[in-house]
């Protein structure tokens, strides 16, 4: 899944065309916009525009038509692709090539420092690497570093039908993990954010070794124990309540899976389940469009 841009030239500013939750939308921004954080669905455009005139880029009038088969607000990092995808187009346009660390750079400039949005920079890296990830921050750094597959991974991802609240959830999670204990929040909810997001680097850490050597039965057990982690802080932090998505992933589990957790952000937006094989990730596929999940099959092919 992706988002796909075809770019041309134009009169004037740059027209962007793509279709979002079955709507056309469309924008046209002048040359010199200044970023929108009002502006809609497609406010990352002009953002963009601003984020690349600030880096000296010579901007192109162009139009731009965008297809998108990543759904947005389910986990899956769509306005991360999606300002990747109109800061490549743009800077391609006007014969700029950047690296994959300059583009999700200048993609998390947009989305948090232009626009607001309380989103950190894993996103945009995990996008542009196009390939799985592993990623060791030190501060609000980490080096690009790929992972090559041991063995194949059956992945299934769900989304929900409805959008869970993204910003509501990182906002609960940035003001407790930045809050002292005599802070406003229940010192147990600072506590428990804490304990969480350390329980997520730790399997990040152990599921990115597992996913190289192979070990899928390893990969399984990181995952559960994150979404464990994610269950303990949702009984104290009601932002990050996410009924349907522990009801998804305690039927996967009763069938078999070897692992089922939240994505992205959390919240009842996206579960992904690993299988045991390509069968079995049918039949976990199963479990999820009976609970009325949009499914896709995602293997992992071995390297």
């Amino acid at each position: 899944m992706g988002v796909r841009m075809a770019i041309e030239d134009a009169d004037d500013g740059v027209f962007v065309r793509t279709a979002l939750h079955g709507e056309l939308y469309e924008t046209r921004v002048d040359l010199g916009a200044d970023p929108n954080p009002d502006g809609g669905p497609l406010r990352f455009v002009g953002a963009c525009v601003a984020a690349l005139r600030q880096r000296g880029v010579m901007l192109r009038p162009a139009a731009i038509w965008v297809h998108a088969s990543l759904p947005a607000g389910r986990g899956f990092s769509s306005s991360a692709a999606f300002c990747l995808g109109i800061l490549d187009a743009l800077s391609r346009h006007a014969n700029i090539r950047w690296t994959a660390e300059e583009l999700a750079d200048l993609a998390f400039h947009v989305e948090a420092e232009l626009l607001g949005v309380p989103c950190g920079r894993l996103d945009p890296m995990a996008c542009v690497a196009g390939a799985p990830v592993f990623l060791q921050w030190e501060g609000d750094r980490a080096p690009l570093r790929r992972v090559s597959v041991g063995r194949t991974a059956h992945l299934v991802l769900g989304a929900f039908p409805r959008h869970r609240d993204t910003v509501g959830i990182l906002t609960a999670l940035s003001q407790r993990w930045n809050s002292p204990l005599s802070a406003p929040h229940e010192p147990n909810d600072i506590g428990a954010v804490r304990e969480a997001i350390s329980v997520w680097g730790a399997t990040a850490t152990r599921g990115a070794r597992a996913l190289a050597d192979g070990d899928l039965l390893a990969l399984g057990n990181a995952m559960n124990e994150a979404q464990g982690a994610y269950d303990r802080v949702a009984d104290s932090v009601d932002a990050l309540a996410a009924p349907g998505l522990r009801a998804a992933c305690a039927a996967l589990l009763s069938e078999g899976a070897l692992g089922a957790k939240f994505s992205g952000a959390g919240g009842d937006g996206s579960v992904v389940t690993l299988a045991r094989d390509a069968r079995h990730a049918e039949k976990l596929a199963g479990v999820l469009r009976d609970r009325n999940l949009a499914v896709w099959k995602v293997p992992l092919e071995a390297q």
